[in-house]
């Protein structure tokens, strides 16, 4: 089934709107962002089978990309669904992402890499179990249908792999076939293949690795690529595969060998102000290389990578070295260096417009409400604290080791269920939890609360108590210069807090205004509850009181 969250891919050529999944084909949809600041889309993928779900390369690390990733992904199914997660290399723009997710995908879920790659994953903080697979290794699913894994060593990391879907003939190429480009759109074009070319010819050192992946690639039957970056190549395929025999790798090596004269240099000189102008479109000036390199580095590191290329390609052409590629003196005191907020500045954007409008349906004026910089957006929410009632006092006699096993154990169960009925897990501070919820879905943030209590019965694990509220929050990075932190901050926030505080083992706190949005069958449920009991607090001494209401966590029938 199709939710209201993901769009079918035209067969007309189309930019990549990023605040929905999109459908490739039947059974797999693009859940990534575009990065429009570097030309640079990241494209996870999810491919569904009846009751299983792979995810692949599941993007960076910081918990904005989590925000927006997991949103996609909980609009096609459950996260609890995805039971293995791919990753084709160890770089971070692929795998960093992890332990934001783990502990909200299946509790058995497997990370699957090939053994160059596992090697480092666990030094981003992963947890769970890793499968290292090697060269048409096959991942059976229980439907039968088979996903099998290709080796692709030095394109453009020893432990490189590719994935390809037997049954809709699907190949997920990692990096290869990757493209740097702001004009891009969802669907590959001819004039993409240059691009492609160049990505290869920079991140690539050999033609006999492309020549490999290309002889073995010829040999299958390949109705569509889906590259970790760039366009899905859904048409001509064979055609997008001769750029793996075209390619030139290994420019880096070669523009280290001959120096540029002085009319080379002007001409490369030349070469980056045209290529800055079409880039940036708007004017440019350089009299010398460090001008030219100075210009680039106000704009960011993506700016300045593809700045070098280039000029490497231009290099290439005169059959001299790069100058921009070394043999620069670094000194304090004129230092020139970039900054890299830039794509965080994209990404915090693209996520506040996509919460705006999940929460409103409606996008009037939105992007004068999130005007370039701006870091927060006020809306109303609903906020749940839910947190681990004697834990202290339980974990004094009790190993060490233990401690951290069960309240692992827990922390996930509560982040799994909270997810699982379209809740965000915002922080877990703690033995306890942050989460939120959109306006429109009060219900189930009290359908969590029962789960979380029920499990928490079932399996003999410490009691909790929970406390919600509702109401205008403002959302958006705190810490900007220190340390990015996407969180949930106001007075709703702290009601939730002090009503969790309140709580008794099993017992739930709520705000009047959080009640009244409920439905009236469940409101006259609450009233009908032994433990049912209204009362005024502060939330801070000076503050007014506020009309609370505590019960006992009940199960749904």
């Amino acid at each position: 089934m199709l939710y209201a969250g993901v769009e079918k891919m035209k067969s007309e050529n189309r930019k990549l709107d990023d605040l929905k999944g999109i459908q490739v084909t039947e059974g797999i949809h693009w859940v990534g962002f575009a990065d429009f600041e570097s030309g640079f889309s990241n494209n996870p993928y999810l491919l569904i089978d009846e009751e299983e779900a792979i995810l692949f390369d599941p993007g960076p690390g910081h918990p904005l990309f989590k925000e927006l990733i997991t949103q996609k992904i909980q609009n096609i199914l459950p996260m609890e669904k995805i039971k293995y997660i791919v990753v084709h290399h160890q770089d971070p723009d692929l795998c960093a992402l992890i332990p934001y997710i783990e502990y909200i995908i299946n509790p058995d879920a497997v990370i699957i890499a090939h053994p160059r790659a596992a090697l480092f994953l666990p030094y981003y903080g992963i947890r769970k179990k890793i499968l290292p697979v090697g060269d048409r290794d096959i991942l059976e699913l229980e439907s039968g249908r088979k996903i099998i894994f290709y080796h692709t060593p030095y394109a453009h990391f020893a432990g490189s792999m590719m994935s390809y879907d037997t049954k809709t003939k699907t190949l997920f190429s990692s990096d290869i076939f990757g493209t740097f480009n702001r004009n891009w759109s969802f669907k590959a074009k001819p004039e993409d293949k240059p691009l492609m070319q160049s990505f290869l010819e920079h991140y690539v050192e050999e033609k006999g690795c492309l020549k490999y992946i290309y002889d073995f690639l010829k040999e299958l039957s390949i109705d569509r690529i889906c590259p970790q970056h760039g366009s899905v190549i859904a048409d001509n395929v064979e055609d997008y595969l001769r750029v793996l025999v075209e390619a030139e790798p290994g420019q880096m090596l070669k523009e280290l060998k001959t120096t540029p004269s002085k009319e080379g240099t002007a001409e490369l000189i030349k070469t980056g102000i045209e290529w800055l102008k079409y880039w940036l479109k708007k004017p440019v000036t350089a009299g010398s290389l460090k001008e030219l390199l100075g210009f680039a580095l106000k704009e960011g590191p993506a700016t300045v990578s593809l700045l070098l290329d280039s000029i490497s390609r231009k290099a290439q052409e005169m059959g001299i070295s790069n100058p921009l590629a070394g043999n620069t003196v670094h000194q304090w005191k004129d230092l020139q260096a970039t900054r890299s907020e830039n794509l965080l500045y994209s990404i915090r954007e693209k996520l506040l417009k996509s919460q705006y409008s999940m929460l409103y349906g409606n996008e009037t004026n939105i992007d004068v409400l999130l005007n370039k910089r701006l870091q927060a957006v006020k809306m109303r929410l609903n906020i749940m604290f839910v947190d681990i009632r004697g834990f202290t006092s339980w974990s004094q006699n009790i190993p060490a080791d233990e401690i951290i096993r069960t309240l692992n154990e827990e922390i996930e169960l509560i982040c799994r269920i909270i997810t699982r009925n379209f809740g965000r897990v915002n922080k877990i501070i703690g033995d306890g939890v942050l989460a939120y919820f959109p306006e429109s879905l009060v219900p189930h943030s009290l359908f969590a609360t029962s789960q979380i209590n029920a499990e928490i019965r079932k399996r003999r694990l410490l009691q909790v108590g929970t406390g919600m509220s509702y109401g205008e929050v403002i959302m958006g990075d705190i810490g900007e210069d220190i340390r990015l932190d996407f969180t949930i901050i106001g007075k709703t926030v702290n009601m939730a807090s002090r009503l969790c505080s309140l709580a008794a083992k099993g017992q739930v706190g709520i705000t009047l205004p959080y009640f009244m949005n409920l439905p009236e069958d469940i409101q006259s449920k609450i009233k009908s509850l032994e433990s049912y009991k209204q009362e005024t607090i502060r939330v801070k001494k000076n503050d007014p009181r506020i009309e609370t209401i505590v019960f006992d966590s009940f199960t749904f029938a």
